[in-house]
């Protein structure tokens, strides 16, 4: 571990090992490299994935996203070595596509392309780390969240389960770290996955939530 001062702050660093499946996981060092990645990822505020982009997007790094995006952390996705690959005016956003396509609840999070042997972009890894963690420090106005709701209900209502018309009445954030967003409605366990989705991806069109995780609690009221 590494502590900088940062703006002000001090910010700790933790580099650890990446993560494997348990059936390949070959003796006791690399088993207790992997437990420590996993609770380094578990005491953080942002993770920071690392890439070869020689390498490109494998099993290891989905496991590690997957790992991150169910513990609720802000993240990064830093792809390093980009001084090695020949490229043309659409390469980084070729790869940036790629990276997507294969994983798609990367939708939301920023990718950044560096070289730490030439320093290329060195200096952007901590301060977009910083501006994710700010992020997911804030919390989103009452007021707004309701606005933004009242406009998606108005545009897409719910649709009726089984005859039933479902309402979704007003809503707040609970929590930050992951952010939390409380929706209340007369029948919460009716709304489908299809329709929870749409009502986040309209938070984040509304929201600067990039880089964080968010969460809907549909309660009952």
């Amino acid at each position: 571990d590494a502590e900088v001062k940062w703006h002000g702050n001090i910010v700790t660093l933790v580099d650890t090992a990446g993560l494997r499946k348990l059936a390949k996981i070959k003796d006791k060092i690399e088993y207790y490299s992997t437990v420590r990645t996993k609770n380094a990822i578990e005491d953080s505020n942002v993770v920071l994935v690392l890439i070869d982009a020689e390498k490109g997007f494998g099993k290891q790094d989905k496991n590690i996203i997957d790992d991150v995006i169910d513990k609720g952390k802000g993240m990064v996705i830093v792809v390093n070595k980009w001084d090695l690959i020949q490229k043309d005016t659409f390469t980084m956003k070729e790869f940036e596509d790629e990276i997507r396509h294969e994983f798609k609840s990367l939708d939301h999070y920023p990718i950044l392309f560096i070289s730490a042997l030439t320093k290329q972009r060195i200096h952007r890894v901590l301060e977009m780390a910083w501006e994710v963690y700010q992020r997911g420090k804030n919390l989103m106005p009452t007021k707004k969240i309701n606005d933004v709701l009242s406009r998606l209900l108005v545009k897409n209502p719910p649709p009726s389960e089984h005859g039933k018309s479902i309402k979704i009445k007003y809503a707040t954030q609970v929590s930050t770290e992951p952010a939390v967003i409380a929706l209340y409605s007369n029948y919460p366990k009716k709304i489908k996955t299809s329709y929870r989705r749409y009502v986040e991806n309209q938070f984040r069109k509304n929201f600067d939530l990039t880089g964080i995780p968010i969460h809907l609690s549909f309660r009952r009221k």
